[in-house]
């Protein structure tokens, strides 16, 4: 039996990633010289179109009104540039109220000093016409405020939205990467069950998130020995994979020299201890099975008690140590069993035993090896599939809190 194994729209703006701390206000202040080319001729036809509507309205002569129109308007756009792209980003910190008073002052501020030496440019026809020179000292004040309050609106709503779009860039670049690591790791579950005289085999491994710590794999070696090995690393994600990935490629080195599966795990302890920190470590259950004396050893490297499941009882295999890549040196015990037709073996990671209803009770062991004694008769992947739809039904629909891993071994 196999094993179970379980940029359309894109805004215009630059998405290159955001500057620092130190470089977001020079970011903003240099948005580059076509917007300046193009804003200052917008506010040169401003100045044009005011200057004919002046003339037409009051009389005046065209020409001084309109040099004085544009010399206006210009200064109206710059007050509005300075102090939406220069002044507000460094007063975004400040409260609403007070980085709207302090805009405002800056913005009339700047018009008033401009409008003065735009006035010193021409004296003698603004002392000749000084209604004409007020209306355009006026109109630039309220148009320098609207066009400041615009401006800054806009940049703010345009960080927000690059923000938001380099946030998105880097999840689908971080849901592509977890893709890829997925897949990695789901090739390193076997995908095929050895074919092993007088023994049924099947498991599954259900990660929480798109990567787990859960490992199952099946080895022989020459002899035809068999090997099971079931495992959960500390933590999840990737950090978990990477380090369950070398766990793997240790167990398979040291398989066919390992005696017994108790100095097989001493290696694997020494291997990770030497290549990982302290944090970093793994339970693990490992077992032999020699198809012909139907002889189990096995060891308990601080994992579940893999359940033995027999007519009238319920074993636990408890014999080891202490969980893998912990302590150098530590000594694992290696237990033995003799299996007899029937005998269904049970290995799983906390992902099931620990699995939490609604209310918190926890699945437990006694309930997993209650299914297994009832189901124990049916085809190993009827078995499994039994199991995890009691899982479902028992945690709702929720959520996976840890990742589930089952493996069961049945003696013909």
């Amino acid at each position: 039996m196999a094993a179970v194994n379980d940029e359309s729209l894109k805004p215009s703006f630059d998405t290159k990633p955001a500057p620092g701390p130190r470089g977001s206000v020079a970011a903003a202040a240099a948005p580059g010289w076509h917007f300046l080319v193009r804003w200052t001729a917008a506010w040169l036809a401003v100045g044009v179109v005011f200057a004919a509507g002046v003339s037409f309205g009051t009389g005046v002569d065209l020409g001084p009104v309109l040099r004085l129109s544009v010399l206006f308007a210009e200064v109206v756009g710059f007050s509005a540039y300075i102090s939406a792209r220069l002044v507000s980003p460094l007063l975004a910190r400040l409260p609403g109220a007070l980085r709207l008073a302090l805009d405002a002052l800056i913005v009339v501020s700047g018009t008033i000093f401009g409008s003065i030496l735009v006035i010193f440019t021409d004296p003698l026809y603004v002392a000749a016409q000084p209604r004409a020179a007020l209306l355009l000292v006026a109109f630039n004040a309220v148009l320098a405020a609207g066009v400041a309050v615009a401006l800054g609106t806009y940049d703010r709503m345009r960080r927000q939205i690059e923000a938001s779009y380099r946030v998105l860039r880097e999840r689908d670049a971080l849901e592509r990467e977890l893709t890829v690591a997925r897949d990695v790791q789901r090739e390193l579950l076997p995908r095929e069950v050895p074919d092993v005289a007088g023994l049924e085999l099947a498991g599954v491994c259900r990660p929480a998130i798109a990567v787990g710590g859960d490992l199952y794999d099946y080895l022989q070696d020459g002899d035809g020995r068999l090997g099971v090995f079931i495992a959960d690393v500390s933590g999840k994600g990737v950090p978990a994979a990477l380090l369950m990935a070398n766990l793997q490629a240790s167990l398979r080195s040291r398989f066919p020299i390992a005696e017994t599966p108790g100095s097989l795990a001493a290696g694997l302890n020494e291997a990770l201890c030497g290549s990982s920190s302290a944090a970093r470590y793994a339970t693990a259950f490992l077992a032999t099975f020699d198809p012909e004396t139907r002889r189990l050893s096995y060891t308990n490297a601080g994992h579940l008690p893999a359940i033995l499941v027999r007519d009238r009882e319920t074993a636990r295999c408890e014999d080891g140590g202490m969980p893998i890549g912990l302590f150098e040196g530590t000594d694992y015990e290696t237990g033995a069993l003799t299996l007899a037709p029937g005998d269904l073996l049970a290995l799983f990671t906390d992902g099931v035993s620990e699995a939490p209803a609604p209310d918190g009770e926890e699945f437990g062991a006694e309930r997993l090896a209650g299914l297994l004694r009832a189901h124990r008769a049916r085809p190993l992947g009827a078995v499994i599939d039994t199991v995890l739809d009691a899982l479902l039904q028992w945690t709702g629909p929720v959520d996976a809190h840890d990742d589930v891993t089952l493996v069961l071994a049945r003696v013909r």
